[in-house]
């Protein structure tokens, strides 16, 4: 049976966007018939503030590297800002609603934290029980990715997901099937 799949993911020309475009790719190839909509969720909430929060780490990251590394996964940050990431996520699902009634998907997965913490909220706000599979791609895992609404973590290696387990995310809930990557790398 042929499933519709909404993948989210955030910036262009990023490693999320290429895992998304490598998840189409083998989701079509798989189940031709397959209704995939591939969508960069923070332009689509937000467009103004994807453009100045893309800008503004992109500047972070090339010119001051220790400010992101001193952010990334500080337990201190997150505690700090849990509060607002609630509230952003809880704001933004609102409008990722329009997106998941007009579209209905049978999963939705999610290659970045954002998005995901949206859909999470989404699906606490509306009670829905539409899975969410969380899709990591980078080795050193945050804790910007742990929502209780995450059904799979699909984890880039073992490791990565014994990071997860150490984190409070159950073992059940996390598949180590590596990242994402084009299949003609593959050949």
């Amino acid at each position: 049976m042929n499933k519709k799949i909404l993948l989210l993911y955030i910036s262009e020309h990023s490693g999320h966007h290429q895992a998304a475009i490598a998840l189409e790719k083998a989701i079509l190839k798989r189940s031709p018939g397959s209704d995939v909509l591939s969508i960069n969720a923070f332009r689509y909430v937000n467009p103004v503030m994807e453009r100045i929060i893309h800008g503004a780490y992109m500047r972070v990251i090339k010119k001051r590297p220790e400010i992101w590394g001193y952010l990334y996964d500080n337990p201190k940050i997150i505690k700090k800002t849990e509060r607002l990431k609630n509230f952003i996520n809880r704001s933004n699902s609102q409008k990722i609603e329009k997106l998941i009634s007009r579209f209905e998907p049978d999963v939705v997965a999610c290659t970045q934290a954002f998005p995901c913490g949206i859909f999470a909220s989404y699906k606490k706000r509306y009670k829905k029980d539409t899975p969410l599979v969380g899709i990591l791609t980078d080795y050193a895992p945050h804790s910007y990715w742990i929502y209780d609404n995450v059904d799979i973590y699909v984890v880039p290696s073992k490791g990565v997901g014994e990071e997860f387990i150490k984190k409070g995310v159950a073992e059940d809930k996390i598949k180590a099937l590596g990242v994402p990557i084009d299949h003609s790398f593959a050949e």
